[in-house]
């Protein structure tokens, strides 16, 4: 999906057109899906219940937010989706009821998963390793970087953020984050055995 027709689904979305929005809504619930498995470290096809009910909270925040959005850069929705999926998840660990399950949210809130957020114009694990095991290899390596590497490359991978916007989001310098991308690629590589 491409940036400049993500941005024309949101304008028609603002102005009131009921298709835009269930096209928009389809496009993104995997990738929002994909966002919260990452912010919880689980693969994707094993999202609980509690975490299919925040992909739905954060698709209708963002559909109940949209009208008061403004498209500031190309990879702004994703970036501004992103934040959304952060925000209902930091929210359910603060409301979890029970001790236990609060100590599982801390134990794995940090870790990410995403077989999504590679893109195809750059270098990545997913595009050296080729076949169905690759999907899993990636996942492995993903889940054995660092909590801030992850972030960036959820940031820039699945949320489709500059390297501006991830330095702004993050409190860090451009060249910082561009760098973290690239050394955790790099670590990703050595996990797979590349």
């Amino acid at each position: 999906m491409s940036d400049s027709s993500t941005q024309r689904l949101v304008r028609l979305v603002q102005t009131g057109d009921a298709a835009a929005t269930e096209d928009l809504f389809a496009r993104y619930l995997p990738r929002v899906a994909s966002m919260v498995a990452l912010e919880l470290g689980v693969p994707r096809r094993e999202l609980s219940g509690d975490a299919e009910d925040i992909v739905q909270e954060a698709i209708l925040r963002a559909l109940k937010a949209l009208p008061a959005f403004e498209v500031r850069s190309p990879g702004a929705f994703a970036a501004w989706l992103a934040r959304i999926v952060e925000n209902c998840v930091r929210q359910r660990r603060v409301t979890q009821g029970n001790s236990k399950s609060r100590l599982l949210w801390q134990r794995y809130g940090d870790m990410s998963l995403s077989e999504s957020f590679f893109s195809s114009q750059e270098v990545s694990p997913s595009r050296i390793l080729s076949g169905a095991e690759s999907a899993g290899l990636v996942e492995q390596a993903l889940l054995a970087l660092p909590g801030l590497y992850r972030r960036v490359l959820s940031l820039r991978h699945l949320a489709g953020a500059t390297y501006a916007e991830i330095a702004q989001d993050l409190g860090r310098t451009e060249a910082n984050c561009r760098k973290m991308a690239q050394r955790a690629l790099e670590m990703m590589r050595v996990e797979m055995g590349g």
